[in-house]
C-alpha cells in the first residue's frame, strides 16, 4: 500500500492491502478501501463509503457518504448510492480546485457525451475527444473510461 502526500484520513478509515492512494486525498470517518483499490489525486471519500477491491476512483471525484463503489468512478465526477452511480460532475470541488469555467464547461459536455447520450462507450469517447479533446482534463476523463477493466459507474439513480 502506498499513501501520497497531504492526505487526511479520519477516524476508523481503512485502507486495504496493495492500495495506491494519491496526493491530497480525504477519506472520512469509517470509510473503507478494499485491496488493490486505486484512489487518484484530490479525491474525497465521504463517511461510511466503501470502495470494492480493484476499483479505481479518478482524480477530483467525490464519493458520497454511505456509497458502495463496485465499478470505477470517473475523474471529476460525483457518485453516490448503494452500487454507486454517477450523478454529475463534482462542480463545487472543481471550482474549489481552481479549474476554469471553460474547462468545467468542456467537462460537463464530455460527461453528457460519455454518460447521458445513450451512446456506447467507444462512441462517447470518440465524440468527447473529437469535440473537446484539446482540453487536458477531457482527455484524462476519456483515457480513464477507456482503460477501465471493471467497468465505469454509469449515470443515474437506482
Amino acid at each position: 500500500t502506498r499513501v501520497g502526500e497531504r492526505c487526511y484520513l479520519m477516524a476508523q478509515a481503512h485502507i486495504g492491502h496493495d492500495c495506491v492512494v494519491g496526493d491530497d486525498v480525504v477519506i472520512t470517518n469509517a470509510s473503507t478501501l478494499g485491496g488493490h483499490a486505486v484512489i487518484e489525486d484530490k479525491v474525497l471519500i465521504s463517511a461510511h463509503a466503501a470502495v470494492h477491491q480493484f476499483c479505481r476512483v479518478g482524480t477530483m471525484a467525490m464519493v458520497a457518504g454511505g456509497s458502495v463503489v463496485v465499478q470505477d468512478v470517473a475523474p471529476y465526477c460525483l457518485a453516490h448510492g448503494d452500487r454507486a452511480r454517477l450523478v454529475g460532475l463534482n462542480e463545487v470541488g472543481l471550482e474549489r480546485r481552481g479549474l476554469s469555467t471553460e474547462t468545467i464547461r468542456a467537462l460537463r459536455r464530455a460527461y453528457r457525451a460519455l454518460f447521458r447520450s445513450g451512446a456506447t462507450r467507444a462512441e462517447g469517447i470518440a465524440r468527447a475527444r473529437a469535440e473537446w479533446g484539446d482540453v487536458a482534463e477531457v482527455e484524462r476523463l476519456c483515457a480513464f473510461v477507456e482503460s477501465s477493466r471493471r467497468g465505469v459507474a454509469r449515470h443515474g439513480r437506482r
